[in-house]
């Protein structure tokens, strides 16, 4: 989740948000990871490389189908936070060398590339390296919920007040990998209902402030907006269903 190639890596930031990772609802979302596990098609004599592992969710789920795991993360608080039995942890920037070409089967990477704003075509690049040939690259990222213009300028807007990142939509990440050396790209789509925005900024590691401002600026969203994300409007929260697009490409 924290593998970021920035001008100058903030771990303070991370040291915050690795403190409550585990609490945000979305990412321990079983349909969400059973997806990645089914479109990855692992076989059991397969080497897997978890880019940007923050702490483990994805790739303790993803060594259950596996021979073997290597997580590796930017962040030394993400790592420390997590648990990591039967899997081998790295602190490492993916757009940096470190392992030999070619030893992975699969490579994962959920919700990273958002956060790689210099140099995304390095990191996918070596991750085409890192994947022997036949082998898969799978990323998932959350989008827009439509692709419509003023929502996605939206969407980026709200972004802007939690953190600095990449808006994606499935077609730019299909674009990214093929340009990068992938074959037979394909994106999928998968809906995550029932995302409370109230969990996901109160465990983001974000001020009070902040966290105000995201949850008013769904509240006061024009209504195409609203429509665009099935919202839902508690007290205290702010109920959505959030699109994420699993983007599969070959070596």
């Amino acid at each position: 989740m924290s593998n970021i190639k920035r001008q100058s890596f903030d771990e303070t930031f991370w040291n915050i948000r690795a403190a409550k990772y585990d609490q945000l609802y979305w990412t321990k979302d079983r349909g969400y990871i059973r997806e990645i596990i089914r479109l990855a098609y692992l076989k059991k004599h397969h080497i897997a490389l978890d880019v940007g592992s923050g702490t483990g969710i994805m790739a303790n789920e993803i060594k259950n189908y596996v021979k073997h795991v290597v997580a590796v993360d930017i962040s030394g608080s993400m790592l420390g936070n997590g648990k990591w039995s039967d899997i081998s942890t790295i602190k490492w920037d993916i757009g940096e060398s470190l392992f030999s070409d070619g030893i992975f089967h699969r490579v994962f990477a959920r919700m990273v590339f958002h956060h790689i704003l210099d140099n995304l075509d390095r990191a996918i690049l070596r991750c085409y390296d890192l994947l022997k040939d036949g082998g898969s690259i799978v990323v998932a990222e959350g989008v827009p919920p439509v692709n419509d213009p003023e929502v996605i300028m939206w969407y980026s807007e709200m972004f802007k007040l939690k953190e600095d990142r990449r808006t994606f939509t499935p077609e730019l990440l299909t674009r990214f990998l093929i340009k990068n050396g992938f074959e037979d790209v394909k994106a999928h789509l998968y809906y995550m209902e029932d995302f409370s925005i109230a969990n996901w900024v109160r465990n983001s590691g974000l001020s009070k402030q902040r966290q105000k401002k995201i949850l008013d600026m769904h509240r006061d969203a024009p209504q195409h907006i609203k429509d665009a994300y099935h919202m839902r409007l508690t007290k205290g929260d702010c109920i959505v269903n959030t699109k994420n697009a699993i983007v599969v490409g070959k070596k």
